[in-house]
């Protein structure tokens, strides 16, 4: 006579609002992957949007600096010449050349240099990798943001921390394949944030899913803030050909401006000096 077999222990019931709170854990630690992954990207692009501003407007407004340096100059010849001939002496132009050229050192100082920061802005643009590679530096890098980040890993062995350290070292180089390597090497890595959590309670579940909603809110406001400052600000209408083209003619016209008060008041020193 045989025994009867063993029943089983039941398994106690998993609560239904622990599963909803495990798939709304994982959204939110993807999207806070997501969020710092964009604010890193932006890092990256900085030199981009300023070489591609640079090479949009840089000339002009670097013609549009040199005229208004030039216009405001002889503005203030004017005010000296005839300030001496008011008081009856003779125009010492060395005198007056000697003044013009301190009052405005600093004015052509800040230009020399607006020009030569431009100039390696737009150097940037000389060096930019084909846009196939760029999207799969991105996607490798947000990959390796969500398996590895700091903030969705605290408390993460040294070995781990490492590997972060060589992503963002290999993501400054753009070094294609280290960050293959790395995406290989920490595939194990995958999906260990969405399902592992320190709480054993539901009310606890339910404090941490909220933090990640006030982070996640946080980090958005971060990034919108960063995209509001220049020259993140310039990125819609460098990408906005006809937004372009209107503010090259806005400054054209400005130039033509100018150069037309420039020469207005070169005429008006000329008239003075009886030239």
């Amino acid at each position: 006579m045989g025994f009867p077999a063993p029943v089983p222990p039941e398994l106690p019931a998993i609560h239904p609002r622990w599963a909803e709170l495990a798939a709304l854990r994982d959204a939110l630690l993807g999207q806070i992957a997501s969020s710092l992954a964009e604010l890193h990207e932006l890092d990256d692009a900085l030199g981009v949007v300023l070489g591609q501003y640079s090479a949009a407007f840089g000339e002009r407004m670097l013609r549009l600096s040199q005229l208004e340096i030039e216009a405001a100059r002889l503005k203030r010849e004017i005010e000296l010449v005839q300030a001496a001939l008011n008081s009856g002496l003779e125009v010492d132009y060395a005198a007056i050349n000697e003044a013009l050229e301190k009052e405005f050192a600093e004015w052509e100082a800040r230009l020399a240099a607006e020009t030569e920061e431009m100039a390696r802005h737009r150097s940037v643009l000389d060096h930019l990798l084909d846009p196939a590679t760029t999207a799969e530096l991105r996607r490798l890098h947000r990959i390796l943001v969500r398996r590895l980040h700091p903030d969705l890993h605290p408390g993460q062995p040294p070995e781990r921390l490492e590997l972060w350290h060589r992503a963002l070292a290999a993501k400054e180089r753009r070094d294609l394949d280290e960050l293959a390597a790395l995406e290989l090497l920490t595939r194990e890595f995958a999906g260990h944030t969405a399902s592992e959590t320190g709480t054993d309670t539901l009310e606890a579940f339910e404090s941490e899913v909220e933090s990640l909603r006030i982070r996640h809110a946080k980090l958005l406001s971060t990034v919108a803030v960063a995209r509001g400052k220049w020259p993140f600000d310039q990125m819609p209408l460098l990408a906005d050909p006809a937004a372009v083209a209107a503010r090259q003619a806005e400054l054209d016209s400005r130039i033509a401006e100018t150069e037309a008060l420039r020469g207005e008041r070169l005429r008006w020193l000329d008239r003075l000096l009886g030239t």
